[in-house]
């Protein structure tokens, strides 16, 4: 990936998107798992669901400024969420298993799994 300036604003954006998707997930979870009792995975689940879609509509109408192929688009972004979701579960589950604090751990997560679906969806998702 070269880095110019429409790379430097896209990444910015992807952030600043980013993060307020990750505050909802993380606000959902808390909510979820804290607040109603429900069980970690399950919250986890729910929660992702909902970053997921609001960083694609967000992302899709002001970053990347996409409006053709929708489907494709709208698919490859949700394999690409539904990815990030089976890692943030797999680290769940390994932070359960070194007896961590779920919050903490799910707060990890959130940054390991953007890095990654901001590569895949550069690449592939919002790709021409």
């Amino acid at each position: 990936m070269k880095l110019d300036k429409d790379f430097i604003r896209q990444i910015g954006l992807y952030g600043i998107i980013g993060g307020s998707s990750a505050l909802l997930d993380f606000l959902i979870f808390t909510l979820l798992f804290s607040r109603a009792g429900m069980n970690e995975y399950l919250a986890n689940a729910i929660s992702v669901h909902a970053g997921i879609a609001m960083s694609f509509i967000l992302n899709r109408k002001f970053n990347f400024k996409k409006t053709d192929r929708v489907l494709f688009r709208a698919l490859s972004f949700y394999a690409t969420g539904l990815g990030g979701l089976a890692l943030s579960q797999g680290l769940l589950w390994a932070g359960g298993a070194l007896l961590l604090p779920v919050i903490a751990v799910k707060c990890f997560t959130i940054f390991i799994v953007a890095l990654i679906q901001f590569i895949i969806n550069k690449r592939i998702t919002f790709n021409k």
